[in-house]
């Protein structure tokens, strides 16, 4: 029994031993364990601001997800730009037990942090930095840029039916665009066309139909935005002074294209020139120049650094004439049309889409019609031939020069610059009608084509051909030379139709 007794006593002192050394042993293992798993398998991410710890969540995309948001809340809170003073630092903990928010709890957190980082009084030392295209210049407020474009869309809007508007497209970057917004006037403009097209609305004295003109549209040509600057780093512009030098006019050269009808005196009239301005901007021009469809005429447009783009819908009766009928003619080349039978005018009622520029009418669009009286429609013939050809009248050579208006006067032809006593050719088959010293144009030689087309092959060295001869295509004519007003050995080349000078590109390759 005493036996019995010692043996259990001694099965109670190993049990108590063994206890006691594997607690130590738990004791001393479980930091080590507990970093590899957290390392490996465990942790969050936290967000401090300003050294304070706001908040954690369980990814990184979580707290970017929730700062976004809060930030976005912030800008919506305050009806102007805010500016923050903060250090937000996005960290990966490493313990493995934290307590993590909700992405509604993080974001209210975010939000309130950020909300103390607002920097009081800041917008009385902030400017506005307004550019339009490449012109730049900076006002104390944004209500002054209102007055100012408030001021430039003035002519165009009559009935004060649009305001600007600023928007804030970036609000990190302070990014603003201004658009002018329609006041919405309780009429709608579809009810005005059925009016008007039905008759419904009023009558003239003459008994034609009336409607009023309707502005849809305000808008600018060139891109225009506005961004936040400090006013210490920039000088300040009066809305007047910006005003005057926005809409200053300066005259810019620029082409127009001839069309059917067109003659000189209403191409200048058009565009508020004299004939005689007209003719000094293009040499040679006078009142025997023959123009046709096609030709290009040098002319002056005022230009301003804003172009306000403007487009109302016009209710309105008018003559009209149907599209023609074309009908093929075998017998003469392209681009010889002639009248078969003439059309009838007809009488209509239009509503249109109307586009303009600083006032002047670049578009139209034909959006509904009502006829009264139907016209019939002309029938014209169309030539079908193909017409001479024309080569370059050089082989080789560099392109140096082409047709058009340069610091110097108008350039009629193109150059291409080769060595002297370089092979000149027929540009098409033709009768020589000059060859011989011609004013500035050196030794000189002009060929009269079959279509009543001529060319011309100026400054050259020596002629090979006499007037009277006939040449055919890529016949040797000249040689290439320096003569005349002339900054160099080259083959200078012109193309007329009747008594223009039209660009020879339109004939020719440059290479």
């Amino acid at each position: 029994m005493t036996h019995i007794t010692r043996y259990g006593r001694r099965i109670k002192s190993t049990f108590i031993m063994m206890l006691t050394l594997s607690c130590i042993a738990i004791f001393i293992l479980i930091p080590f364990v507990s970093e590899k798993m957290l390392n490996n398998n465990v942790g969050y991410y936290s967000i401090t601001i300003r050294g304070n710890r706001v908040g954690a969540a369980n990814t990184e995309n979580e707290v970017y997800v929730a700062l976004a948001n809060a930030r976005l809340s912030l800008c919506k809170t305050y009806d102007s730009a805010i500016y923050m003073d903060c250090d937000i630092e996005v960290t990966k903990e490493s313990r493995g037990i934290a307590e993590r928010m909700s992405s509604n709890e993080l974001e209210s957190a975010i939000y309130s942090a950020l909300f103390d980082c607002v920097l009081d009084n800041l917008d009385t030392s902030l400017a506005y930095m307004l550019r339009i295209g490449d012109i730049t210049m900076s006002f104390g407020s944004k209500d002054e840029i209102i007055e100012l474009f408030t001021m430039i869309i003035k002519p165009y809007n009559v009935g004060n039916e649009f305001v600007p508007t600023l928007h804030c497209n970036d609000t990190a970057e302070e990014i603003y665009s201004i658009s002018i917004d329609k006041v919405d006037n309780g009429v709608e403009n579809s009810q005005i066309v059925s009016s008007f097209l039905e008759g419904k609305v009023q009558t003239s004295e003459d008994g034609k139909v009336v409607a009023p003109d309707i502005l849809t549209e305000i808008g600018f040509e060139q891109e225009v935005t506005v961004t936040t600057v400090y006013k210490d780093k920039v000088t300040l512009t009066s809305v007047q002074d910006a005003y005057n030098e926005i809409t200053k006019e300066s005259m810019e050269n620029t082409y127009y294209t001839v069309e059917p009808g067109d003659t000189l005196s209403g191409i200048a009239n058009s565009n508020g020139l004299k004939t005689s301005e007209l003719y000094a901007l293009n040499e040679g021009m006078n009142d025997n120049t023959l123009i046709v469809p096609g030709d290009q005429i040098i002319i002056t447009v005022p230009k301003s650094d804003i172009t306000v783009i403007t487009k109302k819908q016009l209710s309105y009766e008018e003559d009209y004439e149907a599209e023609p009928n074309y009908v093929d003619d075998n017998n003469s080349y392209r681009g010889t049309n002639t009248v078969i039978s003439e059309g009838t005018t007809g009488h209509r009622s239009v509503v249109a889409s109307v586009t303009y520029a600083n006032g002047n009418e670049t578009d139209r669009t034909l959006l509904q019609e009502n006829v009264t009286i139907v016209s019939q429609p002309a029938t014209i013939s169309v030539g079908t031939l193909n017409p001479p050809t024309y080569i370059r009248p050089l082989y080789g050579g560099r392109f140096t020069s082409g047709f058009g208006y340069r610091s110097d006067g108008m350039h009629w032809g193109i150059d291409w610059s080769c060595p002297t006593g370089t092979t000149i050719i027929a540009s098409c088959d033709g009768v020589v009608t000059r060859a011989g010293w011609y004013s500035d144009y050196g030794y000189c030689i002009d060929i009269r084509h079959s279509n009543g087309t001529m060319t011309r092959y100026a400054h050259n060295s020596k002629l090979l051909v006499s007037v009277g001869q006939r040449v055919s295509q890529g016949d040797s004519i000249a040689l290439s030379g320096n003569t005349g007003n002339s900054t160099g050995p080259h083959c200078h080349f012109e193309v007329w139709v009747g008594n223009t000078r039209v660009n020879p590109l339109n004939y020719v390759n440059k290479y």
